[in-house]
């Protein structure tokens, strides 16, 4: 718990929800509040802002939807501030995706940019830990892939690119990697022809970052990346239109 306990003044305008939430952000960002901070209760919120115990359930409720906050149950129960995860920005673009508002292509267009800077920055950065991660990681892939095991639809197909970001030694292109994986993840979940060279392209990539060669691992994903996204393209166009 941070040493200084927040502090919140009344809020008087606006839709109090938002002012609340800005509030709570606000004390985050200045270090009052830390990850795994418990909240004041509910009642106490509710006497601090100023407003009725259903504005603070309301701010709560976008908080904990925009995954800055997470609710616990049981003797410790209450609303605690969350550990970094990319679940806000995942949901908000996953959502978009489904409304058509942002195109398959896009994400994959972002998804070539993201990877290689973190390959760039993995090859001035990785330590031989980092990179015998990934290889481990590719290897486990490859048995899954030999016994005839599902991997399409399981977190064993984006840990690769995990533990790219992770070689990177930078918690945002990590958080950025996880949250446009998970939605391409559940695309390729759909495909009925699987790209079929995955294991060959990851040890290729491997070998060129650990050679700090890092144009030629990024191109040889982005052109993995490319092929995939063609995939997903097909499969969109054969799907019945409503």
């Amino acid at each position: 718990m941070s040493e200084s306990a927040p502090v919140f003044a009344p809020v008087r305008m606006r839709r109090a929800f938002e002012a609340i939430c800005d509030q709570i952000r606000q004390q985050v960002v200045e270090g009052v509040l830390s990850a795994g901070d418990r909240l004041p209760s509910e009642r106490e919120l509710s006497e601090q802002f100023g407003v009725s115990r259903s504005g603070v359930r309301e701010a709560l409720r976008s908080l904990e939807m925009a995954g800055m906050v997470e609710a616990v149950t049981g003797i410790n129960g209450g609303f605690y501030i969350k550990q970094s995860h990319p679940e806000g920005i995942t949901q908000a673009v996953r959502d978009m995706v489904a409304l058509k508002q942002v195109p398959v292509s896009d994400l994959t267009e972002a998804r070539i940019l993201l990877c290689g800077l973190a390959i760039r920055l993995a090859c001035e950065r990785a330590t031989e830990e980092d990179f015998a991660a990934i290889e481990a990681d590719i290897e486990r892939f490859a048995e899954l892939v030999k016994q005839g095991r599902p991997v399409r639809d399981s977190g064993q197909i984006t840990e690769f690119y995990r533990l790219i970001g992770r070689a990177t030694h930078n918690e945002v292109i990590v958080m950025l990697i996880d949250a446009l994986s998970e939605i391409l993840r559940g695309l390729i979940a759909q495909l009925q022809t699987p790209h079929s060279n995955v294991v060959q392209v990851r040890r290729k990539v491997l070998r060129l970052m650990r050679e700090r060669d890092a144009d030629k691992a990024g191109a040889a994903l982005a052109k993995h990346l490319n092929a995939l996204n063609a995939l997903l393209l097909e499969m969109e166009r054969k799907k019945p239109t409503r």
